[in-house]
């Protein structure tokens, strides 16, 4: 192997290093957007859920309800600016997995062309030292004269 192949190889090994790396925390970031999506579902059941009984209904209940509907609806309002932030963040890291895999697939089709430039060129050589070997000149006769 010489010694542009095996530097081939090491920029193989960082390369997927890098693209584990990125795909790593594209799924922990995946991952944090789905706990975001299912919290803001959670407080929209809740809050869907959150109704006053019919018929004669006490203050204080009416009250706890009423604030706890307003409460809900300022978690709610919180909740967006996360949600944006992470599905931007899981966008950014999508693009970066993307682009760290495609720098690990080219530096696999540079090492690939490059092993077998190496191999070729060994070949060459090979066959450059082999001793040469004399070919016999035939004169092939044919009926009716020399061709």
């Amino acid at each position: 192997m010489t010694s542009r192949t095996a530097r081939r190889k090491r920029i193989i090994r960082v390369r997927t290093v890098e693209h584990q790396m990125a795909e790593a925390n594209l799924a922990r970031a995946n991952g944090e957007l789905a706990s975001l999506v299912e919290l803001a579902k959670r407080l929209e059941t809740l809050r869907v859920d959150l109704a006053v009984a019919k018929g004669a209904v006490a203050g204080r209940a009416l009250n706890s309800v009423g604030e706890l509907a307003m409460r809900l609806d300022l978690a709610q309002e919180h909740l967006t600016a996360p949600l944006v932030s992470a599905n931007a963040r899981r966008d950014q890291l999508g693009a970066l997995a993307q682009c760290a895999m495609a720098k690990e697939e080219s530096a696999v089709r540079l090492y690939e062309r490059g092993r077998k430039a190496a191999e070729q060129e060994q070949e060459r050589r090979s066959d450059a030292n082999r001793p040469h070997r004399a070919r016999a000149m035939r004169l092939r006769l044919i009926e009716g004269g020399i061709a």
